[in-house]
């Protein structure tokens, strides 16, 4: 956590059929994260590391003809937590925005508590994805989740709470969000 760098990412996929049956198209992306420490930084060897609350967005996008399974997922791990993968939506337009407060515990090295609040949408993109698997399913195309978490190293323990549904899910999982 001291050493947390801000991070832009930027990422593009090109899809070039050959064929009139086959695909052409671009996918993008744009990430944005920022960490700001919330409390001073003690130096020295063995002092815990600030809290600290990360800012995170993201925007993607799709140009051309992107099969449905090339689609984006709303909802996930990666995307909006509380929700499975794609639970939301399959899209070819999503934003997502997300906030997170991490506090050290200093009795146990490496180890944080965290309180986090995520929202996603399609920007009404799903009905312009190929067979709209979206409406048959009957996703939502947007949603928000909150909830607390423990981390232990790489290792995280979530209770997210999904809030189109109103229902909690505990979760388990490896690596960091952001």
């Amino acid at each position: 956590m001291v050493n947390q760098v801000n991070s832009l990412v930027s990422q593009v996929d090109q899809g070039l059929g050959i064929g009139s049956r086959n695909p052409f198209f671009n996918r993008h992306q744009l990430t944005v994260t920022k960490f700001v420490n919330l409390n001073k930084q003690e130096k020295g060897a063995g002092k815990p590391p600030p809290a600290v609350l990360v800012a995170h967005g993201r925007y993607a996008g799709c140009v051309g003809d992107l099969p449905s399974y090339d689609a984006f997922a709303l909802g996930g791990p990666h995307s909006v937590r509380g929700y499975g993968m794609g639970e939301l939506g399959a899209c070819r337009n999503l934003l997502e925005v997300a906030t997170e407060v991490r506090i050290p515990v200093p009795v146990m090295k490496n180890t944080h508590v965290y309180a986090f609040a995520e929202h996603g949408t399609d920007l009404g993109s799903s009905k312009d994805v190929k067979g709209n698997p979206t409406e048959f399913f009957r996703r939502a195309g947007q949603g928000s989740s909150y909830g607390v978490g423990v981390r232990l190293g790489p290792l995280r323990a979530e209770y997210a709470v999904d809030h189109n549904a109103g229902t909690g899910s505990v979760f388990f999982r490896y690596g960091d969000r952001f």
